[in-house]
Order: structure tokens, then sequence, then C-alpha cells
């Protein structure tokens, strides 16, 4: 009888011990990932909220994403970088558009000719790229500041490319912004139909704040995305990244 089913409880136990290994495996692989959450720097933890005054890391756009329904935390964090927003809303009857919360930017380092409207997710990834990218780039490539900048909206009822059908764009619920140019202390004015793609310090400092803002917002798109383009950088809070 023992010799009949010594094949069987063999495998069983090798079944057992493998088991035990994955189950070992898990344990610890669930272990380094609570050490990790727990005692990785905030700025490297995408479950934590984003500090605006932090330099952005690789889990910035993670945890920008995670500020679209932690409304309250999100505003907290705007408020925290010395910025000045207040609470606003958009409504509409058209399917697809409007902002049921968000911030119109009433002060921030940079000015951008009047208040702008804006999901707070979107408005943190402005603030940071103004204070992270924006300065340090015109400081490098054109040795002033960047008094202004100049955009095109935010808000705006409409679909990608302003297609008469398809899908909305990030304009639509006043997740995105597009950026024109730049005014300088100097008086130099940056603009991307004039500047963009040349050898030059203008042109380097316009491809300086493209890349970096890839580094935050999810969808970047400039004049090498397409023609409609050609006049300014689109930047989103979007489900999926391109940086174009």
């Amino acid at each position: 009888m023992n010799e009949r089913f010594s094949p069987r409880l063999h495998l069983w136990l090798a079944i057992a011990g493998i088991a035990f290994r994955f189950v070992l495996l898990i344990t610890g692989l669930s272990a380094a990932l609570w050490f990790a959450l727990i005692h990785f720097p905030d700025a490297y933890n995408p479950f934590t909220p984003p500090d605006i005054r932090e330099a952005p890391t690789v889990v910035t756009p993670l945890k920008l994403r995670g500020l679209a329904g932690e409304y309250e935390i999100c505003t907290s964090v705007v408020r925290a970088s010395g910025a000045k927003a207040e609470r606003t809303s958009i409504s509409s009857a058209t399917e697809g558009c409007g902002m049921e919360r968000g911030l119109r930017l009433q002060q921030s380092r940079i000015s951008y000719g009047g208040g702008i409207d804006l999901t707070c997710p979107a408005m943190t990834a402005l603030l940071m790229w103004e204070r992270h990218v924006v300065q340090p780039a015109a400081q490098e490539h054109l040795g002033s500041e960047v008094t202004r900048i100049r955009h095109m909206g935010t808000y705006a009822c409409r679909n990608v490319n302003h297609s008469a059908a398809g899908r909305r764009s990030g304009h639509a619920a006043a997740n995105a912004i597009d950026i024109q140019g730049f005014d300088l202390a100097d008086g130099r004015r940056i603009t991307l139909l004039s500047h963009w793609g040349k050898e030059t310090d203008e042109g380097r400092f316009l491809a300086a704040v493209h890349e970096g803002a890839c580094s935050i917002f999810p969808m970047v798109l400039g004049p090498d995305y397409n023609t409609l383009h050609a006049d300014h950088f689109h930047f989103e809070i979007s489900r999926w990244g391109v940086c174009r």
C-alpha cells in the first residue's frame, strides 16, 4: 500500500514545497514594498502628494494624475507653493465639456496676463514647470528672467484638433493650456513661431522648456507634432503620455 501511494505523496510534497517558496517570495516582495513606501523620500513615493517647491522626479506625472480625485489635497498643494488661486468651476450644457471643480490662478512667480482657469492637477503641473523649468532655462540660455508667459487659452469646449467629430480635447475639461511665447526682463520676446528649431539661444531655450515639460505633464505637443501646433506648446494632464 505504501509503495502504491508513494509517488502521489512525493508529488504533493513537491507541490507543497513550490507553494511554500512562492509564499516566501510574495511575503518578501510585500515586505520590500512596505519598507520602500515607508522609507523612500516623499519625492519618489507615488502615493504622497507632490510638492511644487521640490524639483520634479520620475514619479511626478503619477503624482499629478493621483490628484485628479483629491481636490482638497490638491488645493493645499497649490497654496503651499506660495501661489494665489481661487476655487472656480465652469458649467456647460454640452456633453464632455465644463469643469466641476478647478482653480483660477491669481498670482504666481510669472505673469500670464490675467487669471487662467485650470483643473487643480493641471495648475499644479503648470506651477512646477514655471518654477523648475522655465526660469532655470531662461537664466542658462538667455541670461535673463521670464516676466510673462503668453498663452492661447485653457478652456475651450471642442474636440481634438477642432474636428467636427471625435473625442474631446483636453481643453474641453480645462485640463490643458497652450503656450505661445515668453517675455523677458531685458525686453526680448521669444515666440515659437519665430524661434522654434533654430540654433540660437532663443531656440535652445524653447527646446529646454519643451523637454522639461515632458517630465511633468503627461502630454506635451509642440511644432514637431503637426502644423496645428506650429505656434504653440500644448500641455495637458491626460491618461496617456506623449512627448512630441
